[in-house]
């Protein structure tokens, strides 16, 4: 996970190298938020690149450096929302396996596999909100505040998905 302090330092520094520096950090976890949610590889390279022009000019107006983390997710959010508009016939085929998944022993690999394809059984706003708590490791504030929904709204969506998640486990 990415030391979400040692980025704040880097934006503090205030220049250019230190935010290239950041843009290098963040760049793998908004590839996979924005493939989450376009399901095609091509797309969420397209929107990663809108996002990442549109944090770039919009750093230096962000006045506090702890909710950067949060409004770079809500800015590639809100990329993949315009894209889906543009692209009214949204392919729904996903080249998500493309991403690299971290390596484990091998009895692990198996088991996130079954899990990442429960997981992607999960209706969409329960699948998002399940990405940004455990791989993202959002807080439910941080998640509402990238959604732009009520803390109560992502707390049953959680809840939700987990009991979904226990069914097709089998517990």
């Amino acid at each position: 996970m990415i030391n979400k302090v040692y980025i704040e330092y880097l934006l503090l520094k205030d220049d250019q190298q230190s935010l290239e520096q950041v843009l290098v950090l963040i760049q793998p976890k908004l590839l996979a938020f924005a493939c989450s949610i376009l399901k095609n590889q091509s797309n969420a390279q397209d929107a990663l690149q809108d996002s990442l022009m549109s944090i770039v000019k919009g750093v230096k107006k962000l006045k506090d450096h702890r909710k950067f983390h949060a409004w770079i997710y809500q800015v590639t959010r809100n990329k993949c929302l315009d894209m889906l508009r543009k692209n009214k016939k949204h392919n729904n085929l996903s080249d998500i396996d493309s991403i690299p998944e971290p390596i484990g022993v091998d009895g692990q690999i198996d088991s996130k596999l079954d899990m990442m394809s429960m997981i992607n059984q999960l209706p969409h706003k329960q699948k998002q909100v399940i990405h940004l708590f455990y791989y993202d490791g959002f807080n439910v504030i941080e998640i509402a505040q990238i959604l732009n929904k009520p803390a109560g709204t992502i707390k049953s969506l959680l809840f939700d998905a987990r009991q979904t998640l226990k069914q097709l486990l089998g517990e």
